[in-house]
């Protein structure tokens, strides 16, 4: 006698927008991974900014005022009877956070993710909202180890699980072929990036000199910070800020290699989407994120965190060791599929207790 066939899982999946950030990017794949896996995915968007892929049935709350549109995400998520909701805000006010345990969430399994090591930014700066929130959520998922590690230790935390955030191979189009060579650096031009500084540290470098060029791709407030430190280094005919760009894998799959200089990280993308084009990386050790996908000059190179002179250091020899360089070109595709979508989206369906 075989098994009726198995209820498919409903789940509402909720951040704020599907536009500009990496973030906003991991929530848009999740929800298509756990689409594609047979699972009823309800992809509710708190702000009208669409523009990365997602699954399952949009449900944009945009264009409501704030309370109304609080309200309305709760009779929402209430009347839709969802098995679990999997949250992917920013979550920072502690007012807010106790609104949404208490009202919106009232009465429902919901799982909290955490991006950044910083859980402040996830968790509140209150300690005992913090608490709250994970005493009453069916499950907190981080995307690395570290940031795993750091939320048992502070919060004596037991239901802490490890999703890292997932990549797929895109068919990538060749009308982003630049006319120099250049390396790359991606995200929004804000502080935490420190784009000011690896400017600096490329004009530094032997890479001018040899014509390797620098692209940075984003926007962000500090766009003309930027357009001036490139002035004052004379560097306008090799650093080029192209804005965003829908197509980022067209672009870093044509760089040397990829440059992350950031403050912090949770589980960068742009290390792992360069890394799945074949495209080695150079990267500070954050304390979280780039040394569980990077191994030292397996795949790319680790710089000691925050040191800008080594940073140019490590681009340097990259661009003149050319052995080294293709070792780390060459392993890198094999080197992340471990994170490959068809493999992270089981770790997902082990949490949502769904599937065999």
């Amino acid at each position: 006698m075989t098994n009726p066939p198995k209820k498919p899982l409903k789940v509402a999946v909720i951040g704020y927008k599907l536009a500009e950030g990496g973030l906003e990017r991991v929530f848009g794949t999740t929800t298509k991974m756990l689409h594609d896996a047979g699972i009823e995915v309800h992809t509710l968007v708190l702000e009208d900014k669409i523009d990365y892929e997602f699954g399952g049935k949009l449900v944009a709350f945009g264009q409501y005022l704030k309370f109304v549109k609080y309200f309305k995400l709760r009779n929402y998520l209430k009347n839709q009877k969802f098995d679990c909701v999997i949250d992917f805000r920013h979550r920072i006010n502690p007012r807010m956070e106790w609104v949404f345990l208490n009202f919106i969430y009232r009465n429902l399994k919901f799982i909290y993710t955490v991006h950044s090591s910083r859980l402040e930014t996830y968790l509140t700066d209150n300690n005992w909202v913090a608490k709250q929130m994970i005493r009453k959520s069916y499950k907190i998922v981080a995307v690395s180890h570290f940031i795993k590690q750091k939320i048992e230790s502070e919060f004596n935390a037991k239901l802490v699980k490890v999703i890292p955030n997932s990549v797929s191979i895109h068919s990538v189009s060749t009308t982003e072929k630049l006319p120099f060579d250049y390396i790359i650096a991606v995200g929004r031009l804000v502080p935490l990036k420190q784009f000011d500084q690896l400017i600096e540290s490329y004009s530094n470098s032997v890479l001018p000199e040899k014509n390797i060029h620098l692209v940075v791709l984003g926007t962000g407030e500090e766009q003309t910070l930027l357009e001036n430190r490139i002035a004052n280094l004379n560097l306008e005919d090799k650093v080029h800020l192209l804005g965003f760009k829908e197509n980022v894998w067209g672009y870093i799959s044509n760089a040397k290699f990829l440059v992350l200089s950031s403050q912090y990280e949770g589980f960068p993308m742009t290390i792992l989407e360069a890394l799945s084009l074949g495209i080695p990386v150079i990267s500070f050790d954050c304390e979280s994120g780039p040394n569980e996908m990077i191994i030292n000059h397996h795949n790319g190179i680790l710089v000691e965190n925050q040191n800008f002179t080594e940073l140019t250091h490590k681009m340097n020899i990259f661009v003149e060791d050319e052995v080294l360089y293709q070792n780390c070109k060459t392993n890198a595709i094999s080197s992340v599929a471990k994170f490959q979508s068809e493999v992270v989206i089981n770790q997902w369906l082990q949490v949502l207790n769904y599937g065999n």
